[in-house]
């Protein structure tokens, strides 16, 4: 497939079923200038589903050819955001897709994983659900957020798994991946998250800033 990642389409037979992923074998981990791994990917997708938010296509651990790296289930029937613009098509339920870009935003403060551009969203031309892929660059150790990427609204799930998860099950699901000032700088940037939904919440009331997810 090229692009920034070097990444290769892949197919794989399951249940007799050919079906299509994107393999990623660049790991080039920090300290290193210029970090872009494969363990990144693993990184974000296990952290989504430590907090119970569904927002990133299914990755795992593999070996292609002798070559290590990840697997990422390919999107069927997609189109980046990008390509929806461009096509001016208008979701069913506006707020609920706008929800769900709202916790993408949170998540990509969570991981400091800001967009390289809108192809890194995808969005199901026909259920209209919204994912985040590409996260090759992310967990920079930075114990800021994003500075382009504004907070304003969170969803409840994942408002409460950012309150609940404790450091320890942290760091236990990413140091396969992350090394201690990656994780460290994760947990410092879930503190600043959570300041700043509270001190909305205070301000908007938390009907204004937390919501529940539907089907856009």
């Amino acid at each position: 497939m090229g692009g920034r990642s070097d990444s290769w389409r892949v197919q794989l037979k399951v249940n007799a079923t050919l079906k299509n992923g994107v393999f990623k074998f660049i790991d080039r981990t920090r300290p290193q200038r210029l970090a872009q791994s494969y363990k990144y990917e693993l990184a974000a997708y296990e952290l989504s589903k430590l907090l119970g938010v569904d927002i990133i296509p299914a990755v795992i651990p593999k070996t292609v050819d002798g070559q290590k790296g990840s697997l990422q289930v390919f999107m069927e029937n997609c189109i980046t955001e990008d390509k929806r613009r461009q096509k001016k098509l208008e979701p069913p339920n506006l707020k609920a897709y706008n929800d769900a870009l709202e916790e993408i935003n949170v998540f990509e403060n969570l991981t400091y994983c800001p967009r390289e551009d809108l192809g890194d969203i995808l969005i199901h031309q026909t259920a209209w659900r919204v994912w985040r892929v590409d996260f090759m660059e992310a967990f920079d150790p930075l114990p800021e957020l994003l500075p382009d990427v504004e907070l304003s609204r969170c969803s409840v799930r994942l408002y409460k798994s950012l309150q609940s998860v404790s450091p320890k099950n942290f760091n236990v699901t990413l140091s396969p991946y992350l090394n201690a000032a990656e994780i460290a700088s994760l947990l410092e940037r879930r503190t600043l998250i959570l300041k700043k939904l509270k001190i909305l919440i205070d301000d908007k009331g938390r009907d204004a800033v937390l919501f529940g997810l539907r089907n856009p």
